[in-house]
């Protein structure tokens, strides 16, 4: 059985790809009329699962003027107005976490998206009741880095698991499942020593996520349950 399930959010759990377009778009709008987003660059960056950061900066006409603050504070509250119209889970969603509930294996959420845009899909969704609130780690949380390096899992994650289920829980990282699908979670998962599960329905690159060869690849969440509980 594993001890634990730690999900992306983008492209794993939710389908959240017209909303980062359009919000993207619109910051692009708002900040640089003038400059039309090159298409293909942006796709493969999202395909990457690049933070926002990085990803205005490589698409910026002109990296010297770039003020990541004004960029990331635009589209985040772009993206909070506009998200709902877009946002959806995806299929099985409810059941893999009810699922995983009533086995009592804990669920994490790992994300280099912003927390607060996290429990507002959650909850409008009405899944939030599955995710403790404390295990919801994102861009910006105190003490971690974006994925793929491992401190939001070794810094922050395995306290704030000790702190809620005792200072006695103990964690063996080799039945710990990661469940992502860019190259980015899949690196995560190597890096903390987690099995890893690739969505091939998500936004990952398909050619650069198969040459990886993850422990596991699914083609809906339905699957996940049945390797979290077999495992």
């Amino acid at each position: 059985m594993t001890d634990l399930v730690i999900f992306d959010f983008d492209g794993t759990i939710f389908d959240t790809r017209e909303a980062i377009q359009h919000a993207a778009t619109l910051t692009f709008t708002t900040l640089l009329p003038t400059h039309e987003i090159p298409r293909s660059k942006a796709r493969r960056l999202m395909s990457t699962g690049a933070g926002l950061p990085e990803t205005f900066l490589a698409l910026h006409p002109d990296p010297a003027t770039f003020d990541e603050e004004t960029w990331v504070t635009t589209y985040r509250s772009l993206y909070a107005t506009h998200e709902e119209k877009f946002t959806s889970p995806f299929p099985g969603l409810r059941e893999l976490l009810a699922g995983l509930q009533s086995r009592r294996i804990p669920i994490a959420i790992v994300s280099n998206k912003a927390v607060p845009a996290i429990k507002a899909a959650l909850e409008r969704t009405g899944v939030l009741e599955f995710v403790p609130e404390t295990l919801i780690i994102g861009d910006r949380t105190p003490g971690s880095k974006r994925k793929p390096d491992p401190s939001s899992f070794t810094e922050v994650l395995v306290p704030r698991l000790k702190t809620l289920y005792g200072e006695g829980f103990e964690l063996d990282a080799a039945k710990v499942l990661m469940v992502g699908d860019t190259i980015t979670d899949l690196k995560y998962a190597r890096n903390i020593g987690a099995r890893v599960c690739w969505c091939r329905f998500g936004q990952g690159d398909k050619e650069e996520c198969e040459a990886f060869k993850a422990d596991y690849a699914v083609d809906s969440l339905a699957e996940v349950l049945d390797i979290a509980v077999k495992e």
